[in-house]
C-alpha cells in the first residue's frame, strides 16, 4: 500500500471511530431514557446529530448497539476486578478484593448496572440476540471467575461446585446494589458495602471440612 493510500486508510479509520463513539454516546442517552424496547434507530440518529442511514454501515440494529455498550461496560468491570484481586495476596483476600470491586465499580457507573440487567424501564427478560447474548454471558463469566477461583480454593470446591456460591454472592450484591441505588437501605440504616462484608464474612467462614482436616493434624 502507498504512503498516501495508508494516510488516507488512517484518517478513515479515524473518521469511522470518531462516528462510532458519537453514536455510542448517543445511544446511551436513548436508552436510559427509553429502555431497549423503546428505544428507536431513529431516536439515536437524532441524538447523535445524523441520519439513520448513517448509523447502518457501523451497527445494524439498536441490538447491536446496546450488545457494544454492555460489552464496553463489562471489559472496563473486568479490568477494575483483575485490578484489585492482583493486589491480594491470599484466596480470601482475593474473594473479598474481587466483591469489593464489583460492587464498588457499579456503585460509581450506576447507568451500567441498569444496562446489565435491561432495567431502564423495568426489570424484564431481554436480550440482544442468541449468539450476542452468548458471547456477553462469558464476558461476564470472565469477571465472576475472578471470584470463583480462589472461592474454589477457600471453600475446598470442585470447579463443577463453585457456580452455585458464585451465583448466591452475585445475587446478593446485586440485590444490595439495586437497593441502596433506590434508596431503599437508608431506613434499615445500613448499605450495600455493611451488607457485602456480612455476606462475605459468612461464606469465607472455615467449613467443617476444613474444621475436620485441621483437627486430625493437631493430633498427629
Amino acid at each position: 500500500m502507498s504512503k498516501p493510500a495508508a494516510a488516507a486508510k488512517d484518517w478513515s479509520d479515524v473518521v469511522k471511530g470518531a462516528k462510532r463513539e458519537l453514536l455510542l454516546r448517543a445511544a446511551r442517552d436513548e436508552f436510559a431514557e427509553q429502555g431497549l424496547e423503546g428505544a428507536t434507530m431513529r431516536g439515536i440518529a437524532v441524538r447523535a446529530g445524523c441520519t439513520t442511514g448513517a448509523i447502518y454501515p457501523l451497527f445494524d440494529s439498536k441490538e447491536a448497539i446496546y450488545a457494544e455498550l454492555l460489552k464496553q461496560s463489562l471489559a472496563a468491570l473486568d479490568t477494575y476486578v483483575a485490578e484489585a484481586v492482583a493486589a491480594a495476596r491470599t484466596p480470601e483476600a482475593q474473594v473479598e478484593a474481587a466483591c469489593g470491586a464489583f460492587l464498588n465499580y457499579y456503585l460509581d457507573h450506576r447507568f451500567e448496572i441498569n444496562l446489565g440487567l435491561y432495567a431502564f424501564r423495568g426489570l424484564k427478560r431481554l436480550g440482544v440476540g442468541k449468539p450476542s447474548d452468548e458471547e456477553l454471558n462469558q464476558a461476564l463469566w470472565k469477571v465472576l471467575e475472578r471470584i470463583a477461583l480462589p472461592l474454589t480454593e477457600v471453600r475446598g470446591l470442585k470447579p463443577s461446585e463453585v457456580r452455585p456460591w458464585v451465583a448466591l454472592l452475585t445475587s446478593q450484591m446485586i440485590g444490595a446494589l439495586v437497593l441502596q441505588i433506590a434508596g431503599r437501605l437508608d431506613f434499615l440504616q445500613t448499605g450495600a458495602q455493611t451488607l457485602l462484608r456480612m455476606m462475605l464474612a459468612q461464606c469465607l467462614a472455615p467449613t467443617v471440612s476444613k474444621n475436620v482436616k485441621a483437627a486430625r493434624k493437631s493430633k498427629q
